[in-house]
């Protein structure tokens, strides 16, 4: 079985609504000093106290807000992108936990039973790409190595 045409476009045009509408409420966020809600990634994330400082400085400046919309919508993109193209097998992950054998989005079929879901693992596999990263000067976590 395969992804019908149906479900692929409403996949990525949901994808970009979602990339506009989550944009749009950062800048919104950071616009209106509203920084509590700025970080939810990784689960221990946030900003320090002189970050928290900074980013108030943007405040009222609508061509900023602008900027950062736009340039927050187009990583958000590229990261999709990026990620398609690990489905689409045009690309390989450049992390394995043991042999990649590609994978493939498909229609639902309730024969198909689902016992693990990748939006359930998502966040906590924060740790293990923290493990497996080769930058150590810098992270998204507070905490101190």
């Amino acid at each position: 079985m395969k992804l019908s045409e149906e479900n692929k476009k409403t996949l990525l045009v949901s994808i970009h609504k979602m990339i506009e509408e989550y944009a749009n409420h950062t800048a919104n966020d950071i616009e209106h000093n509203r920084i509590e809600r700025l970080i939810n990634y990784p689960s221990n994330g946030g900003l320090t106290d002189v970050e928290k400082e900074e980013i108030t400085k943007i405040s009222g400046n609508s061509d900023l807000k602008s900027a950062l919309r736009k340039v927050i919508a187009s990583n958000t993109a590229e990261v999709f992108f990026s990620f398609l193209n690990i489905i689409d097998g045009t690309s390989d992950p450049e992390i394995e936990y043991g042999e990649w054998t590609e994978i493939m989005l498909v229609d639902f079929n309730e024969e198909n039973e689902v016992d693990s879901m990748l939006h359930d693992d998502f966040y906590g596999t924060y740790w293990d790409w923290k493990e497996k990263r080769n930058n150590t000067n810098w992270k998204l976590d507070l905490i101190d190595d």
